[in-house]
């Protein structure tokens, strides 16, 4: 039986999620959870996810919510090698460390965007501090990459890449993430965009742009 995702294709958590089974070549069950609708506060969902988000993972009834965790145990169970999630304590750390900051930077994306997607509010009041604090996360991104990485991680690809990745194409959506500003985000962007796993995110990514636009 093969696990089941409760996910939204336009959230980035579960457009990270995606990448990463898909990199697995494993096949999830995916049952939509229109949070626009309010379905994560059914009585069922809450039993499995009482923080009532998505993506949620249900694996014969072991549930398990938050992205970065359903990640490292997806690539834990069913991965063929733990290049995707060193098992190695200062690999692991490293990884751990950039998916603790890409969480933090998805929450301040989503702190920000929540209230325009919800229609809560228009375009214009995003502030210029909001915005200053948005690509400021960026600029860590583009510091963490350098010259020489490859991926977020040094020269491996690993699901922290798919965290990071997830976000900044959303984030390119409200404001333009430039070559001039961001050289290395960019290059590396360009290789995510390589991988055949990146049709993932790029499905659920079309989605998220229309109901931004349907926010104009």
């Amino acid at each position: 039986m093969a696990p089941i995702l409760y996910m939204l294709p336009p959230c980035p958590p579960v457009r990270a999620v995606l990448m990463t089974a898909k990199e697995l070549g494993l096949e999830l069950e995916l049952r939509k959870c229109n949070i626009l609708n309010k379905e994560q506060y059914t009585e069922e969902y809450l039993k499995m996810n009482p923080s009532h988000t998505i993506p949620t993972l249900d694996d014969d009834g072991f549930y398990i919510f938050e992205s970065a965790a359903i990640m490292g145990y997806l690539v834990g169970k069913y991965g063929k090698n733990d290049s995707l999630y060193p098992r190695e304590f200062k690999k692991r750390a490293l990884v751990d460390q950039l998916l603790h900051f890409s969480t933090q930077s998805f929450a301040t994306f989503v702190t920000i965007s929540r209230p325009i997607i919800l229609a809560a509010a228009k375009k214009e009041s995003i502030t210029e501090d909001n915005k200053n604090r948005l690509l400021g996360n960026v600029e860590v991104l583009e510091k963490i990459l350098g010259l020489e990485n490859k991926f977020v991680g040094g020269d491996n690809l690993t699901i922290a890449d798919f965290s990071f990745v997830a976000w900044v194409s959303s984030l390119n959506v409200m404001y333009p993430i430039t070559e001039d500003r961001f050289p290395n985000v960019i290059r590396w962007w360009k290789r995510m965009e390589k991988l055949p796993s990146y049709q993932e995110n790029n499905e659920g990514l079309t989605q998220y742009k229309g109901i931004w636009a349907a926010r104009e």
